[in-house]
């Protein structure tokens, strides 16, 4: 009850200054529209089946002990997008955003690949007065802000990245800490996104769970944080580092109304160097329970007790010629054995190294090859080696 009265309080204090930015507007405000995005063809060879085939997200395990060669070729991640600028607004910037891709049949019933599904990636917009920020919408986690740079769909999710998207109400504020630093301070209410669960206790007769989300049913967003501290450099480029993290309640209901409850929660620490040279690094590391539908834990299922995980990422670059751009990284995601089922994922890792070449302009061609190991628990290690290229034209 006192966390959801917090919530209230902090969705009351977001249409305060929403009221407040309105009483600011012009009196005749309009909105330019800018299209984007990117037509992009991957073509992948795996020494063994990966969790979906187009992208990699982990290994699964070997039949009979033997390789198990594969070759995918797709445009899903093909995106599209509009960025909306409000004019006309008196003290107050009003802007949106909508973006598309099309693998929105990743999940549920199969779907022919030349008959891909359109997916919602983005779907939000943001009034802003002064330094702060009310974002409504659907668009990134505020916990694990950063990506690496794979040629791979996924950018490491579940193999040390986590974070994903999720409808929010998100309020931000950058406040200026001389002349080169500013800090950002981000916090909001996230709709949480769980399993139905069973509940560990002695079920009744006839008592089964009850159908719905376990994030549904425990009456109250989750809650994420973000604090990032920005210094640029006097030479151009940046130092970047921060925390972020997570809270959430679930509740495992059954159909005659006994329940269970339990949690989600992440501590994040991230940074990334940007250097005018052309080079730069960056990484994440985490710890948490429950991560599954933020991309961690390799996606196992949560549990009432937890599943607890831990991992992160790291990555650098460099621009040896003004169209090339070098990258090589690692990541890893390492849940708990102990909080595991029999032949459940227990460890994940990735090493990747990926070359781009813009052979003219808004054109690019890379190419990127990463190893794969996938550990499941009383079982073998399965392990991969993924070769991909892809074809991308910038609109």
């Amino acid at each position: 009850m006192r966390k959801t009265v917090s919530a209230l309080a902090g969705i009351v204090l977001g249409l305060l200054f929403l009221a407040s930015a309105v009483a600011n507007a012009g009196e005749n405000p309009a909105f330019d529209v800018k299209w984007y995005g990117f037509i992009k063809l991957d073509g992948s060879y795996d020494q063994n089946l990966t969790s979906h085939g187009n992208f990699a997200m982990w290994v699964k395990p070997q039949v009979n002990g033997r390789d198990d060669e594969q070759f995918n070729m797709t445009a899903n991640q093909t995106r599209i997008g509009a960025v909306l600028n409000g004019t006309g607004y008196h003290q107050v910037r009003v802007a949106g955003k909508i973006e598309l891709d099309l693998y929105g049949g990743v999940s549920g019933a199969t779907v022919a690949q030349n008959k891909a599904l359109v997916q919602l990636r983005h779907a939000y917009f943001t009034i802003q007065s002064g330094n702060t920020k009310l974002l409504a919408g659907q668009s990134f986690d505020l916990v694990s802000p950063l990506n690496p740079a794979t040629l791979n769909y996924t950018e490491l999710w579940g193999c040390g990245n986590i974070g994903h998207r999720r409808a929010q109400a998100s309020l931000w504020h950058t406040a200026e800490a001389g002349q080169q630093t500013t800090v950002t301070a981000a916090g909001g209410a996230f709709r949480t996104i769980g399993d139905d669960l069973t509940p560990t206790f002695s079920l009744a007769a006839g008592e089964m769970a009850d159908g719905l989300d376990d994030g549904t049913d425990a009456g109250i967003p989750s809650f994420q944080g973000q604090v990032d501290i920005k210094h640029d450099l006097r030479s151009a480029g940046y130092v970047r580092m921060g925390v972020s993290g997570l809270w959430g309640r679930l509740k495992s209901e059954t159909n005659f109304g006994n329940y269970e409850t339990y949690k989600s929660w992440a501590t994040v620490g991230h940074f990334e160097v940007v250097l005018p040279s052309g080079w730069g690094f960056s990484g994440e590391a985490f710890t948490g329970a429950n991560l599954g539908t933020y991309l961690g834990g390799i996606l196992n299922s949560s549990t009432i007790e937890g599943v607890a995980t831990g991992g992160g990422w790291a990555s650098a670059w460099v621009k040896p010629a003004p169209k090339v751009k070098v990258v090589a990284g690692f990541g890893v995601d390492d849940p708990a054995d102990d909080d595991l089922g029999a032949g459940a994922r227990s460890h994940n890792s990735c090493v990747f190294g990926n070359v781009t070449y813009a052979f003219v302009p808004q054109t690019k061609i890379g190419l990127e090859v990463s190893n794969w190991q996938t550990k499941y628990k009383d079982g073998d290690t399965a392990k991969n080696m993924r070769v991909q290229t892809s074809f991308v034209l910038y609109f």
